[in-house]
């Protein structure tokens, strides 16, 4: 393949992580965003299902742990890099896609 294809694909998946980084970044810490809802429903929850929030929260530490167990070591048998590769270049087309469509992402 000609090496300006492959620059030119290289950029347009590179502007698609960005953009898919960039509006879940802008999404996520906005005003009323989903942080500040997230966190919002979280403190209610605490009052209305104690059990509900200790399940999230052991998720939550189980992801993590997989995330940080993925990176360390130098070892390319896991595939989530890769899952949260891909799922920023979709989140990127679509954040492009309602961009186009609708004028804000």
């Amino acid at each position: 393949m000609s090496p300006l294809f492959t620059l030119l694909g290289s950029m347009l998946v590179g502007g698609l992580v960005l953009l898919g980084i960039g509006g879940v970044t802008y999404h996520l810490f906005r005003d009323d965003g989903w942080l500040s809802q997230g966190l919002g429903a979280l403190w209610e929850a605490q009052y209305q299902a104690p059990m509900m929030t200790f399940v999230l929260i052991i998720g939550a530490l189980f992801v993590i742990r997989t995330l940080h167990s993925a990176q360390v070591g130098g070892k390319r048998e896991s595939k989530l890099p890769d899952f949260v590769l891909f799922a920023f270049i979709a989140v990127g087309i679509f954040f492009l896609g309602r961009w186009l469509t609708t004028g804000h992402i």
